[in-house]
């Protein structure tokens, strides 16, 4: 009984235990490439959103811009302060390639000039891709489009 070591028996237990969490764990990892373009997309509806009240509340007409991965919301030419941040632009994690630039007009925040859902895709580094739909209306929410 004086050597030390482990018996094949706890050598087994371990390795069982560790197949377990591994098989848990390693799923979760796997999609981690998704969580940029989840966010860029979230972050884009959100500034879509926040454009579509200011122009409701009479603002004027306030553009939406989503260039590379900056987005702006301004006013005039001026960019606003996004709400409880430091202000626009803001930098998402993804790219919208060409770009796009969304006008909400003032009083109704419905989009200008729109007769159909305008679409922003977002890519991320990943080539994870999301698509954020813009209504006639001026409602944004997460793709497909209709």
């Amino acid at each position: 009984m004086g050597d030390r070591g482990f018996t094949l028996i706890e050598l087994v237990t371990v390795l069982i235990i560790a197949g377990i969490l591994a098989a848990f764990i390693l799923p979760r990892f796997a999609g981690i490439g998704g969580y940029s373009a989840d966010a860029a997309q979230g972050d884009v509806i959100a500034a879509a959103q926040y454009a579509r009240q200011l122009a409701l509340l009479g603002n004027g007409n306030i553009t939406l811009s989503v260039q590379g991965g900056n987005v702006t919301v301004q006013s005039n030419g001026q960019d606003l302060p996004a709400p409880g941040g430091s202000g626009y632009p803001i930098n998402v994690p993804a790219t919208a390639q060409p770009g796009a630039s969304v006008s909400f007009t003032s009083a109704t925040g419905s989009v200008a000039n729109a007769t159909q859902t305008s679409s922003i895709t977002l890519t991320d580094s990943g080539g994870e891709s999301r698509v954020v739909c813009i209504s006639p209306t001026g409602l944004a929410y997460a793709g497909p489009c209709a």
